[in-house]
């Protein structure tokens, strides 16, 4: 029965009997693989860091003590909303990026220059995607899957959030890494405002009501009034007690309406973006492509492990069936 010294052996002798097509033909497979990388089309990444203002809620300022004065508390819990990486994620982000018109008039929006850098970088043995400019939703749903495949979210636990973008065409990459900002921030003050908005409709509905009841009501007494000017009966008084006391409670309630109204407006004014920019995308830009030399290393290797392996084939039948027939 032979021994693992012997299979070894037997090894051996097929690498040395072999070696020559082995060698010959991972080499030609290696450099096969380094001309295909080395042609691939590299990416051009850039990024921008941002972290969020509310790190900063324990600083008082001029603008906390006036809302302080009027009564005015911020209850939105920033540390629950500040999730920029659900946020670049979500189909709401991606979809108002992909439908913004870039500075490059070249191009509607951005769907357009995202698929055809995208179409710029595809190599001859994979597919372009070919859309109908008028099948607008095919077309911005696309754009938005390239856009995300290409767009990469660090955060780091100083509580700095790089956003990261990549694209063939240097331009492209930062115009969409500025617009997922812009998008970002929009919709940290769209989300923070809506309650002074709404707040501020409601009021303002309230206030004008109040205002034409008051108005009614003075007309009303300037009228008695005028109908009465001679009179000196007292009984001829008491309309015109009612009216002012009337007159005093919408007044009241049209001067709590009206702050009101005022402290929604201030409110809705005082709102800002809950992060700030501290690096802007731009230069200077990664490369990012994959390295020509070591995927020319590793097909070598594989391919030549993989021809041994099918060179032993016989042998390790052998040693296969020696083993069943000891079981």
């Amino acid at each position: 029965m032979p021994t693992t010294l012997q299979y070894l052996k037997e090894i051996a002798t097929i690498v040395k009997k072999y070696f020559i097509y082995l060698f010959t033909i991972s080499m030609i497979i290696a450099v096969a693989v380094f001309f295909w990388v080395k042609n691939i089309r590299g990416y051009n990444e850039t990024y921008s860091k941002i972290f969020p203002l509310s790190i900063n809620k324990s600083a008082s300022g001029p603008l906390d003590a006036i809302k302080s004065q009027f009564g005015i508390s911020d209850k939105t819990d920033y540390d629950k909303i500040y999730n920029v990486n659900e946020l670049v994620n979500s189909k709401t982000i991606s979809n108002l990026v992909v439908k913004a018109s870039p500075s490059n008039k070249q191009y509607p929006n951005f769907a357009h220059w995202i698929i055809e850098d995208y179409n710029s970088g595809v190599p001859f043995y994979q597919s372009k995607i070919v859309l109908n400019p008028k099948d607008s939703g095919a077309y911005y749903f696309s754009a938005a899957n390239i856009l995300l495949k290409n767009t990469s979210i660090v955060s780091e636990k100083t509580d700095f959030t790089s956003i990261k973008t990549k694209a063939y065409n240097k331009e492209l990459a930062k115009e969409l890494n500025l617009t997922i900002l812009e998008q970002l921030s929009k919709y940290y003050i769209s989300l923070s405002t809506e309650k002074p908005r709404n707040d501020l409709s409601k009021i303002k509905i309230m206030r004008d009501s109040l205002k034409e009841e008051l108005y009614a009501i003075e007309r009303a007494v300037a009228g008695f009034q005028d109908a009465n000017q001679m009179s000196v009966k007292y009984l001829n008084n008491i309309p015109q007690a009612k009216l002012l006391r009337t007159r005093i409670e919408v007044e009241q309630l049209y001067s709590t309406t009206s702050a009101a109204y005022q402290n929604a407006r201030f409110k809705l004014l005082s709102e800002s973006p809950i992060f700030q920019i501290l690096d802007y995308p731009g230069e200077p830009y990664d490369f990012i492509k994959p390295s020509s030399k070591n995927y020319a290393i590793g097909a070598f290797m594989i391919s030549f492990i993989v021809l041994l392996l099918f060179s032993c084939r016989k042998l390790f039948w052998k040693m296969i069936l020696e083993e069943l027939a000891k079981s």
